[in-house]
C-alpha cells in the first residue's frame, strides 16, 4: 500500500509540477505579448513623426513659395512673407533623444512694410554695441541684392533673438539655442 500510495504522490506531484509549468508559461507568454503590442505601439508612432533635422540653406530652394513654406517649419510668422533667405540649423531631438531640440536659424524675411510693427510687437530695441544674452547667428549677406535694401536697420531683440527692422519691408531674424 505504502508502493500505492507513493506512486499517488508521485503522481499528484507530478501534475503539480506540470500545472506550475503551465502557468508559468502561460505567465511569460502574456508578457511576451505585452511586450509586443509596447514595441509595435513605439515603432508605429516613430514612424508617424518627420524629423525635423535639416542644415538647410534658401539657396537650395528654388521659388520664394519654397523658401517660404520651407521656413514656415520653423519659424512662426505674424504677417504674411513674400520671400525668405535663410541658413537653418536644426537638430530634432523629439524622437530617441532626450532633451529638447538644437537649432541655429538666421533668416531675412521680405514683406509688406506696412507689417513692421506686427513683427516688433514685445521686442526691445537695443543698441548697436549692445550684446545679446546668448550667441545668435550672424544674418550678415543673407538678404538678396534683389530686394534693394539700403538701410542699415533697428536692432531689437525678444525672447533671446535678434531682430533687425529694415523701413523697406525687411526682417532679419537670427536665435539659436545654448
Amino acid at each position: 500500500m505504502a508502493n500505492v500510495s507513493n506512486g499517488q504522490s508521485e503522481t499528484l506531484g507530478a501534475g503539480r509540477k506540470r500545472e506550475i509549468t503551465s502557468s508559468l508559461l502561460a505567465g511569460i507568454a502574456a508578457l511576451g505579448l505585452i511586450g509586443a503590442a509596447f514595441l509595435s505601439f513605439y515603432l508605429l508612432t516613430v514612424d508617424d513623426h518627420e524629423s525635423r533635422t535639416t542644415d538647410t540653406k534658401s539657396t537650395q530652394l528654388k521659388t520664394s513659395a519654397e523658401r517660404v513654406a520651407f521656413l514656415s517649419r520653423y519659424f512662426k510668422f505674424r504677417t504674411p512673407v513674400t520671400d525668405a533667405a535663410f541658413h537653418i540649423v536644426y537638430h530634432d531631438n523629439s524622437v530617441g533623444n532626450a532633451g529638447p531640440s538644437d537649432w541655429r536659424i538666421a533668416a531675412a524675411l521680405l514683406m509688406t512694410p506696412a507689417d513692421g510693427p506686427a513683427w516688433l510687437t514685445g521686442a526691445r530695441p537695443i543698441a548697436a554695441n549692445e550684446a545679446l544674452g546668448k550667441r545668435v547667428p550672424t544674418t550678415a549677406g543673407l538678404i538678396p541684392a534683389e530686394w534693394q535694401v539700403s538701410t542699415t536697420g533697428e536692432r531689437y531683440t525678444r525672447d533671446g533673438a535678434l531682430l533687425v527692422w529694415h523701413s523697406e519691408g525687411v526682417l532679419e531674424f537670427a536665435t539659436a539655442t545654448n
